[in-house]
């Protein structure tokens, strides 16, 4: 007898349960799917919800997502520091800076103690690997707008490769020259065509959605894992064999019936940042970059990208478009207003040279609950026990938010599927 499995979201996890067992019934809270992995358009604009490129060397992925006709980028980010365009990674790539910081730069690598020993938190995990003045220079402003939290609270284990740790000779070249070996983890990135990154998602979802198995408006509201039944803010219910849920931890434990308050605690104590998204038309443009990191403190922006450059689709003729991400503590904080985020990135455009205000088209604000989940030293303990006691009582959580890991796109996709593949067992 088959067993009846229910997803709850349709973000791209959710549709990785489906890819391995398209007899899931989906249960998306909003009017579409693709979580993150969505977009909007402006007119004739069209932006990706946060910057969204695909780099997955993973078989299936590739398999998948190559079936759509798309463009090679080579990943050559920058890194706005001090008022100065350096390329990424800041830290092996210092020659525009002044020769006196480039000198203080080298002189704390030098001194830097090194990662052989446990660290303990993010902020001495980057002050051993890199030294004193490039963590206040590059890495503590940039990270603290990113993070939104205190670094000596987050721990180690979300890092893996992401930040890249270079030798002597590499920091000394780079302040020696411009043109350094590109030392960014993925060598190739692939972006649609047209339809933004969400085209990578659309055959999926029309698939799901002719065969009746993607229902939207359907905001989960209570979970009885004894009776096995999801009951939807619309007055209706279902039940279930299997449930799989990419819905964001802590909402998750605050629907089930007869959750532990230990528990419950633990899963109150998770933070995690949400993004506010300020979004422009422009009138053509003085920089064309893929995209950047923006470490100075006086931007509140930490990142932005420019959708005209991942595809001549995202903007009309003549025109490019920018997209600037704004962090903020999803547990303590609140995202900032409309107008200070949108007044700020029209004077971060003249300060990074991008544009001028008389060459803005539009603006558009819109604000992300959930951007990413924020790898708390008390998180590295915590999350195992909510993990196993979802699993004892029959749930299975996917995706970065519904499992609380740094997942990129394609490992949120992974994860799901290989839950639907086990649960087909």
């Amino acid at each position: 007898m088959q067993r009846k499995k229910v997803v709850l979201g349709a973000g791209i996890a959710g549709l990785g349960v489906y890819h391995a067992d398209p007899s899931a019934e989906i249960y998306e809270a909003s009017d579409g799917a693709g979580g993150l992995c969505g977009g909007f358009s402006v007119g004739d604009f069209y932006f990706d919800r946060a910057v969204h490129l695909s780099f997955s060397k993973d078989p299936l992925v590739r398999e998948i997502f190559d079936r759509t006709p798309q463009y090679t980028h080579i990943p050559s980010p920058y890194s706005f520091v001090h008022g100065t365009w350096l390329r990424h990674p800041a830290q092996n790539n210092l020659y525009p800076l002044p020769p006196g910081e480039k000198v203080e730069a080298v002189k704390g690598f030098l001194k830097r103690k090194g990662r052989g020993r446990d660290t303990g938190s993010f902020a001495q995990w980057l002050l051993d690997g890199y030294g004193e003045y490039l963590y206040g220079m590059v890495f503590k402003p940039y990270n603290e707008k990113y993070w939104c939290t205190d670094l000596e609270g987050m721990g180690t284990a979300w890092i893996g490769d992401r930040i890249y740790q270079p030798t002597l000779d590499e920091v000394l070249l780079g302040t020696y020259m411009g043109e350094t070996p590109n030392t960014y983890y993925a060598k190739k990135m692939y972006y649609p065509i047209g339809g933004g990154y969400f085209q990578y998602l659309k055959g999926m979802v029309g698939e799901a959605m002719s065969r009746g198995k993607l229902h939207l408006y359907k905001k989960a509201v209570r979970v009885d894992p004894v009776g096995r039944m999801v009951y939807f803010a619309d007055g209706t219910k279902t039940q279930y064999d299997g449930l799989y849920s990419s819905i964001p931890l802590p909402e998750l434990l605050r629907m089930v019936d007869g959750v532990p308050k230990g528990i419950l605690g633990k899963g109150e104590g998770l933070e995690h940042t949400g993004v506010a998204l300020v979004s422009m038309g422009l009138r053509g443009c003085r920089v064309g970059k893929l995209w950047f990191y923006i470490h100075d403190a006086d931007i509140m922006a930490a990142r932005a990208y420019m959708p005209s450059v991942k595809s001549r689709a995202n903007a009309p003729d003549g025109c490019a478009s920018i997209q600037f991400e704004i962090y903020f503590n999803g547990r303590h904080g609140g995202a900032p207003g409309e107008g200070a985020a949108v007044a700020d990135c029209l004077a971060a455009l003249e300060k990074l040279g991008v544009a001028g205000r008389g060459d803005v088209l539009f603006t558009d604000y819109r604000v992300l609950p959930y951007g990413n989940i924020i790898g708390l030293k008390q998180t590295e303990k915590d999350l195992p026990g909510i993990l196993s006691w979802l699993k004892e009582v029959g749930i299975t959580p996917v995706g970065r938010f519904g499992r609380w890991e740094y997942l990129w796109s394609d490992q949120a996709f992974l994860s799901g599927y290989h839950a639907g593949i086990e649960g087909k067992g």
